[in-house]
């Protein structure tokens, strides 16, 4: 099986910094500018972390009690084809607690680690979520992705953060692209979320610019294509 393209889109401050709350402009024109990117890239769905999900759309809970550790079939749901492409969450505990299968428009495709209960993977069903294993071992994401592009027909895929999940993609060798927002602010504040923050030990990764334009506000949008390199382990971000 064949993983979808990856494009990490993310906007930022010229040092890199990722808290938009911070910056002296209103929320809705930078996703303005955002959005307005994010549909040339002709991408099938987006993913994110359940930092990031919980923080605009989900709310969350503690784990369900752990009631077994194995391999787990993943489940489609069926009515998934009503809506427009899909919307990825990597809650690997199972935290999360959707209404429904649709998330702004799109199909809610949460990817849960072994150890999340049964009855949280069976209340997800019962609301038309679809939901996708992460195995055990090396390349589990990898192999997860690919059974999400194989099951959906997702060819690319937007990943939009946040911060740590972003690097735990990049350390797997699982970014194809980077597309980047820099917005004409600097934040300035030491010890505020970067665009990739991966836990673990990592390589840096070199990169070939594709193309570059100014936007509407003064925003530069960059895009480069990441060069080949050994990936290293996840180290379970969300």
């Amino acid at each position: 099986m064949t993983r979808p393209h990856i494009i990490c889109h993310m906007i930022t401050s010229i040092d890199g910094r990722l808290l938009a709350d911070r910056w002296p402009c209103e929320e809705e024109e930078l996703l303005e500018v955002y959005d307005a990117a994010a549909a040339r890239l002709d991408a099938d769905g987006w993913i994110v972390g359940r930092t990031t999900m919980e923080a605009h759309y989900l709310e969350a809970a503690d784990p369900a009690p752990l009631e077994e550790i194995g391999p787990r079939d993943d489940h489609i749901a069926p009515e998934h084809d009503a809506l427009s492409g899909i919307g990825i969450c990597i809650d690997r505990t199972g935290r999360l607690r959707p209404e429904s299968g649709d998330i702004d428009g799109a199909h809610l495709v949460m990817v849960l680690g072994e150890q999340a209960s049964r009855a949280h993977v069976e209340m997800l069903v019962a609301r038309g979520v679809s939901v996708v294993f992460l195995g055990s071992g090396g390349g589990a994401l990898a192999d997860a992705l690919a059974r999400i592009a194989l099951a959906f027909g997702a060819r690319r895929l937007i990943l939009e953060g946040g911060g740590e999940i972003n690097g735990a993609f990049l350390a797997e060798g699982l970014i194809d692209e980077t597309s980047t927002l820099v917005y004409p602010v600097v934040d300035g504040q030491g010890g505020i979320p970067a665009i990739y923050e991966h836990r673990g030990t990592t390589v840096a990764r070199g990169l070939e610019l594709i193309a570059v334009e100014t936007l509407d506000k003064g925003c530069v949008w960059m895009r480069h294509r990441v060069l080949t390199g050994g990936p290293a382990a996840l180290g379970g971000a969300e």
